[in-house]
C-alpha cells in the first residue's frame, strides 16, 4: 500500500490533536448549517423544496437530504446558502444571467 495515502490524514489528525489541546489554532473554520437553518433559508424566501431547488439550480434530493440531516452541505454549498439567505433576489438574478 502507498504510504502517501496516509500522510495527509495523519497530518490532519495531528493538527486536530494540537487544536484540541490548545497548542494550535485552526487554519480555517468551516461553518456548518444545521438542517433547521437550511430549512429557514428556504422558508425565508417562501418556497417549497421543489421551487427552491429549481430557482437556485440545486437538486431536490440534495435539499431534502440537507433539511432531513441525511447530508451536510460542503463549504461551497454552505456559502451559497448563506448568500441566498442574505440576498435571494441578487442570487437569482446572477444565476439567470
Amino acid at each position: 500500500m502507498d504510504d502517501k495515502l496516509f500522510k495527509e490524514p495523519n497530518a490532519n489528525l495531528k493538527e486536530a490533536v494540537k487544536i484540541a489541546k490548545g497548542a494550535s489554532t485552526p487554519k480555517s473554520v468551516y461553518v456548518v448549517l444545521s438542517p433547521t437553518e437550511i430549512k429557514a433559508v428556504r422558508t425565508s424566501v417562501n418556497m417549497s423544496q421543489a421551487v427552491f431547488a429549481r430557482s437556485f439550480q440545486l437538486s431536490l434530493d440534495t435539499i431534502k437530504g440537507w433539511e432531513q440531516g441525511k447530508r451536510k452541505p460542503d463549504a461551497g454549498a454552505t456559502n451559497y446558502l448563506r448568500m441566498i439567505r442574505a440576498d435571494p433576489e441578487h442570487v437569482q438574478r446572477t444565476i439567470a444571467a
